[in-house]
């Protein structure tokens, strides 16, 4: 029997196990396979599990580009713009904590992602679970977080590749893709129309892989590459198809990533220091106050504001990915809080959300709702 199948089979069953017990608490799943990995550690072959792992990463990237299509771009609107500009300001003070922390400006441009980063997975999820998608701080929220997606995106691009050559080879790359996509792309959406899922699925799965590995050849991100793919696939319409096919392939793929982060993490996290912790908690605390002041700019309620702030409050996939690029490119520190923020803040943030009614009830009493 090859190690590979011995390998998945454990990685398999412990995230079933984890994912079966927080299922019943309607709780995301990833802290779990983070804790999974963490408590399994050097005994889980990581090695042997690849190339699923960054497969998944890979695919991540995909579905996020995938939210980027022109319909998509057009529902921000103008109180929900407003809105992001006030949490974007957690690039700008989170930078200067990085700065503070005695980080370089690469260390300290990937830490302030870290703390501006929100979870949109999680976040959609949490609130199609409890029945609050038609609320106006939900709408607010989920547009706010595209907004992070957009520029966590541009952020890799900017600081995926070491040498400046492989940015401009990686911005080259994508202006002639988009140039094919623009003028080639009602051609192959008529032809793709025609084919089988099956089919569609194995040219989706080889344009992304094979995108992230020419960027990568360039000497750009792949992960833009991959970004990049779903950004063009949603371009053509195509949004829809894609995500119902490549939905359950890239579920297992995040979940063995953040399992194989989590397994590697272990030693990142025996050296834990206070100013780590501390860089956490700052970054936790750090962008209550701008998300309710920039629900005020969308014009919510006081208790609306106080919803959406905590909407916000879970770190999710693209920490972990700003995180791992600290970790190869020599930043510890970052992928400690990186790692930090998401364990504490996803369980934290679920709760905050869950309970968010009531405590906005306690905050903000009144007799007739607050506008």
């Amino acid at each position: 029997m090859h190690p590979s199948l011995e390998a998945f089979a454990l990685a398999a069953g412990l995230l079933a196990l984890g994912a079966a017990l927080v299922h019943r608490f309607g709780f995301p799943p990833l802290p779990v396979y983070l804790l999974a990995g963490l408590l399994v550690g050097e005994r889980l072959p990581v090695e042997d599990l690849e190339p699923l792992p960054s497969l998944g990463l890979l695919l991540l990237l995909f579905s996020v580009g995938l939210e980027f299509g022109p319909d998509r771009l057009r529902e921000l609107s103008g109180k929900i713009i407003r809105a992001g500009f006030w949490d974007a300001l957690a690039l700008p003070l989170g930078f200067l904590l990085g700065l503070l922390a005695g980080l370089d400006l690469r260390g300290a441009l990937l830490l302030a992602g870290v703390i501006y980063e929100s979870a949109s997975a999680v976040l959609a999820k949490l609130i199609i679970d409890l029945r609050r998608a038609a609320n106006p701080e939900s709408e607010v929220a989920l547009g706010v977080s595209v907004m992070q997606d957009l520029v966590i995106a541009l952020l890799l691009a900017l600081l995926g590749s070491q040498e400046p050559t492989g940015f401009l080879g990686g911005v080259a790359l994508a202006l002639l893709y988009l140039f094919f996509a623009r003028f080639l792309g009602p051609r192959l959406v008529r032809f793709m129309e025609g084919l089988s899922d099956e089919l569609v699925l194995l040219l989706g799965a080889s344009f992304t892989t094979g995108t992230a590995l020419l960027f990568h050849a360039v000497g750009a991100s792949e992960g833009v590459g991959a970004f990049l793919s779903g950004v063009i696939a949603a371009g053509l319409g195509l949004r829809e198809r894609l995500e119902h096919l490549f939905g359950p392939v890239r579920d297992l793929g995040m979940a063995l990533f953040f399992l194989v982060v989590g397994a590697e993490a272990l030693n990142l996290l025996q050296g834990l220091t206070p100013l780590a912790v501390g860089l956490a908690v700052l970054g936790l605390l750090l962008k209550l106050p701008l998300n309710f002041w920039g629900g005020a700019q969308a014009g919510l309620g006081k208790r609306q504001r106080l919803y959406a702030a905590l909407y916000l409050v879970p770190r999710g996939e693209l920490c972990l990915v700003l995180g791992t690029l600290a970790l190869n490119q020599g930043y510890p520190l970052v992928a400690q809080v990186a790692v930090l923020m998401v364990l504490v803040s996803i369980p934290l943030g679920a709760l905050l959300i869950r309970y968010a009614p009531e405590i906005g009830k306690r905050l903000y009493p009144s007799k007739r709702p607050l506008r």
